[in-house]
């Protein structure tokens, strides 16, 4: 199973999202089954993890590498079995980029947008914490 996070830069909530579920998957004993990357939904310049990401990761003790921002591709569509975005406009930027869904692969990590939460990115955490726990237990079932 290889699961794709997807946020406007890939420098903020899809890398957050990658290294959270990456932990969970660990965690859980299933990092030989399940693997995750993350991307942009828009052109990227290959930016760096935003320190108040990092931040937040370290804060958590959810352990993170190095990152290297890039665009979502139409071979990332074939190449994934999940491509989860963080808010609505991102479904439908990759959507415009990869050619439509005819797999229905491409949905939200939760049923509203992650919020860029600038003040020590709790909520940004929080949500994505959430709705990587609901995937990986929906993915054990």
């Amino acid at each position: 199973m290889k699961i794709l996070f997807v946020c406007s830069g890939n420098t903020g909530r899809s890398p957050m999202a990658q290294f959270v579920m990456q932990k969970l998957i660990d965690d859980a004993g299933l990092s030989g089954k399940i693997s995750v990357a993350s991307a942009a939904s828009k052109p990227t310049e290959g930016g760096k993890l935003h320190e108040g990401i990092a931040a937040k990761l370290r804060e958590e003790n959810i352990p993170y590498g190095e990152h290297t921002a890039r665009q979502i591709t139409p071979a990332d569509y074939a190449e994934n079995n999940l491509i989860i975005c963080m808010d609505a406009g991102n479904v439908e930027q990759v959507k415009a980029i990869v050619g439509g869904d005819p797999d229905e692969k491409i949905s939200m990590i939760l049923d509203k947008d992650i919020p860029w939460d600038k003040t020590g990115f709790a909520t940004t955490y929080a949500d994505i914490l959430r709705g990587c726990q609901a995937l990986l237990k929906k993915l054990r079932m």
